[in-house]
């Protein structure tokens, strides 16, 4: 899927793929991975990406939506919600039930509230291979 980054985004680092235990272990964790997610975390983790207009995303691996989720609670306050990564200034990524539908979303972790998530896409293949919602995150 990185292949198919739009052209707008720039990615700045990355680290080895998630093997099959990693994943594994995150879906024991989550109860369910979103595929697109999968597939990335295939080809790498803690990818950094930054878009032409400044804004800053990190795609974290397996371990580090866990170690994040358990860190600042977010499934205690968004039930459903699978933390995929943030924007290195203080918001959350994750997919999620909002106000939206399903889809990718993003809110401070000052306020964990679905009602207060913002929309970004619905999938994480259209967000990193047409930007599209980029001016929302």
């Amino acid at each position: 899927m990185l292949d198919t980054l739009d052209s707008s985004f720039t990615i700045l680092a990355k680290g080895p793929p998630a093997n099959q235990d990693q994943i594994d272990a995150a879906v024991l964790y989550f109860g369910n991975l979103p595929q697109e997610f999968v597939e990335v975390i295939r080809e790498a983790t803690e990818i950094e990406i930054q878009h032409r207009n400044g804004q800053y995303i990190r795609i974290w691996g397996p371990r580090g939506c866990i170690d994040m989720d358990e860190g600042y609670g977010i499934r205690q306050r968004i039930p459903d919600a699978i933390p995929i990564g943030d924007d290195g200034g203080g918001h959350v990524l994750f997919f999620a039930t909002g106000k939206q539908g399903k889809g990718l979303y993003h809110v401070g972790y000052g306020n964990l509230d679905v009602e207060d998530a913002i929309w970004i896409a619905d999938t994480l293949s259209s967000f990193l291979a047409n930007a599209k919602g980029i001016e929302t995150f």
